[in-house]
């Protein structure tokens, strides 16, 4: 199983839980317990990142605009 198919069965995994209210998640042997929603919400985030990276997309920009009236 490659780091890919490995990524995307975690992220599935997570996502079964999230849709089902539960803070544990089992993958293969292992389980792992979150404090909260939120706490999944980051994790689903950087699994998404990694997964994003693995296939050679770009990473996401965020622009901030300072927009001042120049009186």
């Amino acid at each position: 199983m490659t780091d890919l198919e490995l990524l995307q069965a975690q992220r599935a995994a997570l996502l079964k839980a999230m849709r089902s209210g539960a803070l544990i998640v089992r993958h293969g042997d292992k389980s792992v317990q979150y404090r909260s929603m939120g706490e999944m919400k980051d994790a689903l985030a950087d699994i998404d990142k990694e997964i994003a990276a693995l296939e050679g997309k770009p990473k996401n920009r965020v622009f901030y605009l300072d927009i001042r009236r120049g009186y």
